[in-house]
């Protein structure tokens, strides 16, 4: 063939036409680049993210289990049951006055099982002195309350010792096992006031405790033979919500 000076769409064109595939590439790849670096970004963020909450939860559970000492609350009814407040005397055997923070519930039952041996019965005889050392916050039958000591007080309930984490840091409730008493409504009236107490403390149901776990006593008998520990703990947990909706009205 002979040129004769018309257009020529040899070499040239295919030279330009792989610069223009090459371009494509290069920018595909730079897209494909951008792309991961922006996903690893966003992971980045959200594994943040998730460290911050995870952070902000722990704190959150060491302030309410190591904060500093709360003032004692004196209420006259938990959740529609009545609670009479009559004090032990101050310097008796059976209240040290030893102000702390309050981290525990404990769960313990009186085992006296005469008739009118009641909430009043043991309430009065803590407000006279109580028999030694031993004293606890609360006693709880079928019909009501009786608060002995001041709940941000130590008082010697849980059988381990003066520095004893039930004993320094947990508020005692005694629940009447009186032959002449309702124990199933005492069992109830007591969810009450541990959900009541869940709440205006904000203690959480892994601190709901009974005696047997500081001292090894087999202690609350009738909860512990009937294995109901788990049922009364469900049962203060659903208190403890009406209490919190109680407060927000």
């Amino acid at each position: 063939m002979i040129y004769t000076g018309g257009p020529w769409f040899g070499p040239k064109t295919e030279r330009e036409g792989f610069a223009v595939e090459e371009e494509r590439t290069q920018e595909l790849a730079q897209r494909q680049i951008r792309r991961r670096k922006k996903r690893r970004q966003r992971q980045t963020l959200i594994r943040l993210a998730g460290l911050c909450a995870a952070a902000l939860l722990a704190l959150g559970l060491l302030k309410a289990l190591n904060r500093g000492p709360v003032e004692g609350m004196y209420p006259e009814q938990v959740l529609g049951v009545t609670v009479h407040t009559k004090l032990a005397p101050e310097g008796g055997q059976n209240r040290p006055g030893t102000k702390r923070t309050i981290q525990y519930i404990v769960i313990h039952e009186t085992g006296n099982p005469a008739a009118g041996a009641d909430a009043q019965a043991h309430g009065e005889l803590q407000a006279r002195g109580g028999e030694g050392t031993t004293g606890w916050h609360y006693t709880v039958d079928d019909q009501e309350i009786w608060h002995s000591i001041p709940d941000d007080e130590k008082a010697y309930h849980a059988g381990d010792g003066a520095e004893g984490e039930g004993n320094l840091h947990g508020i005692g409730i005694e629940l009447c096992v009186n032959q002449d008493g309702d124990f199933e409504k005492t069992f109830d009236n007591a969810a009450r006031l541990a959900g009541w107490l869940m709440n205006e403390y904000k203690i959480p149901a892994s601190r709901v405790r009974q005696h047997f776990d500081f001292s090894g006593k087999d202690c609350p008998e009738i909860i512990r033979a009937q294995g109901r520990m788990e049922e009364f703990i469900s049962l203060a947990e659903s208190y403890a919500r009406q209490a919190a909706e109680e407060d927000a009205e």
